[in-house]
């Protein structure tokens, strides 16, 4: 499909929006349009879904219609994720709903009432044929990784028989064929398992999941997203949301219609939709006796049959006997009191729920960072009283400090970003945010492809003690392909044993240079024993425009066992 601009628009307006298109066409620009809609039901059609996921750019025709449509409102929020520019043509004057206002925010508009049709219309071709120039022709992506999110197993749990009844399953959902399937990795938390497989097939499974299609609770699939893509979509809702899975009330939140948004907006109309909910459970609380607590169980759908986790039961509790003492005259003669042994019951551990939390900017000037951390490329700056909203949160290592890196998307941006917790006011507890956020909950960094710079080379690595040293071949970077003097030209990620856990490092490699000359570099990270997970890293060429790699490396050097 590849076409390199959707368009979003209500069939109400068809008639204006065709001779807009026309001219789009006519400009040389390929423009995908929808002209079946969505079907009823509310069901999106994959054939959207690709359109919005391969497109370079978003051309939305508002006007009255469109701003009331249920389905254009959806197809912006799929067009945020991954973050795409949206280009708007006003046809006629419109005040925008809460439901796609704050998607909008900022946005430059192109006005059809000051400019008239022809002019807006050839205003909006110079831009998006300006914006499309940074997008060299190139062949479709012929697959794509999908992220499956499992609740109910442990990792362990998923051995080469339940990997291959996944990847059955998924075969059978979309058709594709199983050799052309691969799991690439599997990571813990909810079980994460990543699958390579035909792009087509991925737009399906985003597809059916947008649906909330129910064969997914066969394999316990409670979330999905493409890689690249900064959100999930919560398999139940068939919402976008930015954690694998929610719990109760964000579960309700994203199910529930907003009842009273015409007053309120959507988010107060929600708000005030779970007070009113929470209320009336209260009362129902104070009717009802509270029952006894059940036996836990946990389980799985049983198509796959992929075994729960450890059932926890709590122990009987105890009960006592007492021997009854023996009466031989009528006297009356104590009886001995049984004594009653408590045995303490099983606890549940809770599972941690994490949320998102807006913040707001502190300092005169910062960075917002396209990694975790000051070696990453600058993506672009924000100003005291910038608002954000966080996802996710990384602790990182330098030398012996640390510090906390947030990743946020800020009110009027695109796109989002890493920023330095010093540097925020978060609206609730730093605790809220998911941790170890980076690298599997976002998209990878900033790729740059271009046959002048390629990757770094002959990666490898050795071991003194606790100091491990990263090598590589490369080049130097002239002034112009240089972010700016004095910033990395390469960066070297690594997650090392320090302290007894795995620790997150970030190192730039900095040399400044008038000229493109070969180089052999390397840069040193302490990694102590007594870890369980191993250490690893990866090496990036730091171009200005963005990153060449990572270059994993291939071996890393084990901690020497001790002789006794």
């Amino acid at each position: 499909m590849n076409s390199q601009v959707f368009t979003s628009y209500s069939r109400r307006d068809t008639e204006t929006v065709d001779h807009i298109v026309g001219e789009m066409k006519e400009a040389g620009i390929s423009v995908w349009i929808d002209r079946e809609g969505i079907d009823a039901g509310d069901q999106w059609r994959v054939q959207i879904v690709e359109a919005i996921e391969t497109s370079k750019a978003f051309v939305l025709m508002l006007s009255a219609n469109s701003a009331a449509s249920d389905n254009v409102r959806r197809e912006i929020d799929l067009a945020q994720d991954p973050p795409r520019p949206i280009f708007a043509l006003k046809l006629d004057p419109v005040k925008l709903p809460p439901a796609i206002r704050y998607q909008l925010a900022g946005l430059q508009m192109i006005e059809v009432e000051k400019l008239g049709l022809e002019k807006a219309a050839a205003r909006l071709i110079d831009d998006l044929s300006e914006y499309l120039k940074k997008f060299p022709p190139a062949p479709e992506e012929p697959n794509r990784q999908v992220e499956l999110v499992i609740q109910g197993i442990d990792i362990s749990q998923l051995d080469e028989a339940k990997k291959k009844q996944l990847l059955d399953f998924v075969a059978q959902l979309t058709s594709a064929n199983p050799s052309q399937l691969k799991i690439e990795k599997v990571t813990a938390g909810s079980v994460h398992v990543f699958i390579n497989m035909p792009a087509a097939a991925a737009y399906q499974l985003k597809t059916f999941a947008l649906n909330k299609d129910k064969r997914f609770k066969q394999p316990g699939i409670v979330a999905l997203r493409l890689v690249g893509s900064r959100n999930y979509v919560n398999i139940a809702s068939g919402k976008m949301t930015p954690m694998a899975a929610v719990g109760p009330l964000m579960s309700l939140w994203l199910k529930m219609p907003a009842l009273f948004s015409s007053v309120l907006g959507v988010t107060g109309g929600k708000l005030l939709t779970i007070a009113a909910v929470l209320a009336v459970a209260a009362g129902i609380g104070l009717a009802v006796p509270k029952p006894t607590a059940p036996a836990v169980e946990t389980s799985l759908p049983p198509t796959i049959n992929i075994p729960a986790a450890s059932t926890l039961t709590s122990e009987p509790a105890p009960t006592s006997t007492g021997t009854p003492t023996p009466v031989n005259t009528p006297t009356n003669t104590p009886t001995e009191t049984p004594t009653v042994t408590i045995t303490p019951t099983a606890t549940l551990t809770a599972t941690p729920v994490y949320t998102t939390l807006k913040g707001v900017v502190i300092a005169d000037q910062i960075s917002c960072r396209y990694g975790p951390g000051e070696p990453y490329l600058y993506e672009f700056g924000l100003i005291r009283g910038n608002e954000i909203e966080f996802q996710g949160r990384m602790e990182i290592r330098s030398g012996d400090s640390t510090s906390t890196w947030l990743y946020g998307l800020p009110r009027g941006y695109q796109d989002s970003c890493w920023v330095n917790a010093r540097s925020i006011q978060l609206d609730g507890e730093l605790s809220s945010l998911a941790p170890d956020y980076y690298p599997d909950k976002v998209p990878p960094l900033h790729p740059f492809r271009h046959p002048n710079f390629p990757p770094p080379t002959n990666v490898s690595a050795d071991r003194q003690g606790d100091q491990v040293t990263i090598y590589w071949s490369g080049y130097t970077l002239r002034p112009g392909d240089q972010e700016d003097k004095g910033r990395p030209i390469y960066l070297v990620e690594a997650w090392t044993c320090q302290g007894g856990k795995l620790v997150f490092t970030p190192l730039g490699y900095v040399m400044d240079s008038s000229v493109v000359e070969p180089i052999d570099a390397a840069l040193s990270v302490r990694d102590e024993a007594g870890c369980s997970e191993t250490s690893h890293a990866r090496v990036f060429l730091a171009h200005k425009d963005g990153y060449a790699g990572p270059v994993d490396v291939p071996v890393w050097p084990p901690y020497p066992t001790p002789t006794p």
